[in-house]
């Protein structure tokens, strides 16, 4: 893939103000690692075009017809720029009361030419930009860190064919903040927040099902119970951090459970996106899955034991235990009517 142009804008909200960089050539290096690591980052959500009028793509479609032009590609690019600390400094005056700040950094722009594809791409990268003691001088200077958890948000544009009427782009965001895909970039989900929750979910259940078929135990519960309480207390759904943060490092409580079975269930739990088609990334929607995470277990003739949602401590609200060879279900209760109607006083 080859660089045709890069360039890097200091984003400063505060001051109201962009400033373009020079980017030399070794900065090649570091476009090209960018490009690397959002290619094999799974943690991306597709979009689309809204409309071929919408600024940045309108930006983006005359540099790729004017590739060999410099200043239009740097016209472009400050238009793009300018139009990022707009969107910032908007978001930023609707969270002045919370007390959180839009992350400071650089806007990386660069368009590159994949010759096996024939095609154009173009990247976009808010970038953290740092700064730091020189200890050769001890002056202060700023620059990129090539650590790429510093890199905020990310977008990269497949322009094959420039006369298309929707053009596709995939998208990474470390928070959900609307300001970067919808303000910024104004690109449509191609699958929808209630879409994603309801197919990951569903996948989740399906498989963690498939996986326990013919298994009776507490890790099943266990497991579900997390990711219900997961998707249900997270605003923004980073799918394989989800599966990674509940399974990585989970010990089964069953000793029939191997570490090996739960290594398997995470692989193909991580298997669903692309196989039921939904994105890696989304925002949850809580509503969406209420009527799924309802689950009835048979107690006894006559009871019935329904769980509406995920469970706080699950193993110390509700555990089972035998007692002279009958077998118990206890349930720990903060409702106090409910708790005196089945008081039963022991007779003597």
């Amino acid at each position: 893939m080859n660089i045709i142009r890069k360039s890097i804008h200091i984003i400063d909200y505060d001051n109201q103000e962009i400033r373009l960089i020079n980017a030399p050539e070794s900065f090649d290096s570091y476009v090209s690692e960018l490009i690397n690591h959002i290619n094999s980052n799974i943690s991306v959500r597709e979009y689309k075009t809204r409309s071929n009028a919408t600024e940045v793509i309108g930006c983006i479609l005359n540099m790729c017809s004017n590739d060999k032009k410099e200043d239009i590609f740097l016209s472009k690019t400050d238009i793009i720029a300018k139009r990022l600390l707009f969107n910032e400094s908007d978001a930023q005056s609707k969270i002045n009361r919370t007390n959180t700040t839009v992350q400071r950094g650089s806007l990386v722009q660069a368009l590159l030419f994949e010759e096996d594809e024939n095609k154009y791409v173009y990247l976009l990268a808010k970038v953290e930009h740092t700064e730091w003691v020189d200890d050769s001088d001890f002056t202060f200077k700023t620059g990129f860190s090539k650590d790429k958890k510093k890199m905020w948000k990310s977008c990269l544009f497949d322009i094959q064919d420039a006369l298309s009427d929707v053009f596709y782009a995939k998208v990474y965001s470390d928070t959900k903040a609307q300001y970067w895909s919808n303000g910024f970039l104004e690109l449509d989900e191609v699958y929808s927040d209630e879409s994603n929750t309801v197919k990951a979910f569903s996948s989740i259940d399906a498989t963690l099902g498939r996986s326990f078929r013919g298994i009776i135990s507490p890790d099943h519960t266990l497991i579900r119970n997390s990711f219900v309480h997961y998707m249900k207390s997270n605003e923004h759904i980073d799918y394989p951090k989800m599966v990674e943060s509940i399974l990585g490092n989970y010990t089964p409580v069953d000793s029939n459970i191997s570490l090996d079975k739960i290594s398997e269930i995470k692989e193909r739990l991580l298997e669903q996106p692309q196989k039921k088609n939904f994105d890696n990334q989304f925002n949850a929607v809580g509503s969406a899955i209420n009527a799924r995470i309802k689950r009835v277990y048979q107690v006894n003739e006559g009871i019935e034991l329904k769980v509406n949602g995920d469970i706080k401590e699950l193993s110390e609200t509700i555990n089972s235990y035998e007692e002279n060879g009958v077998r118990y279900i206890r349930i720990r209760t903060n409702n106090m009517s409910t708790y005196k109607q089945f008081f039963f006083k022991n007779k003597n």
